[in-house]
């Protein structure tokens, strides 16, 4: 008798996570997937039922492993201008690597095939109404510590900073000159005192 395959939900979101990151949501088949995370039809349908909700379980995946370390990295900080350069050497530690793909999963997911699904855009508008919101309080908790001096308005700077982030993630699906990006990086910092 044959050995049962045993299953990890979390390898298999990530299998499925890092295949989505790379190719993107459209261009992923349901056989890519199967292939991919090693598993039949039948198993794949009881587990995740269809391709929009292991991509939705994916981005949540994306959240708790990639960006909640991105976070930690802000937070970990008192002073915020410590902080978003150590998120920001997060982001450029994936950049840099050879085993994830280019850019941001969340990022690369704003197109319009995925935002023509409703409860694919409803997900990824939430999901950068939080960071916003997220950026504005360890913002607005640095200005109120003194940390940061700046004219800006929180909720200003940090909506400024997540554009950046969002953009840096564009520009480096197609630009890879990470030295480049850094200085450039560092340079946008400096602009606003961080």
């Amino acid at each position: 008798m044959g050995r049962t395959k045993t299953f990890d939900e979390s390898v298999a979101l990530g299998l499925a996570m890092r295949l989505f990151w790379r190719q993107g949501y459209a261009n992923t088949s349901l056989k890519q997937l199967l292939a991919e995370m090693d598993m039949l039809n039948g198993s794949f349908y009881h587990c995740f039922k269809d391709k929009k909700t292991i991509f939705l379980r994916s981005l949540e995946h994306y959240n708790q492993e990639i960006t909640h370390n991105r976070q930690q990295a802000l937070i970990s900080h008192d002073d915020f201008s410590t902080g978003i350069r150590a998120l920001f050497s997060d982001i450029f530690k994936t950049l840099e690597s050879r085993d994830e793909p280019d850019g941001c999963l969340i990022v690369n997911s704003m197109v319009n095939e995925v935002l023509c699904e409703k409860e694919l855009k409803a997900f990824l508008y939430d999901d950068f109404r939080k960071f916003v919101q997220f950026m504005t309080d360890r913002v607005q908790l640095s200005i109120d510590l003194k940390h940061t001096s700046t004219l800006l308005p929180a909720k200003q700077l940090a909506f400024i900073l997540v554009t950046y982030i969002q953009g840096l993630f564009r520009i480096s699906n197609t630009y890879v000159d990470v030295t480049q990006l850094k200085n450039q990086t560092n340079d946008f910092l400096l602009a606003f005192n961080l």
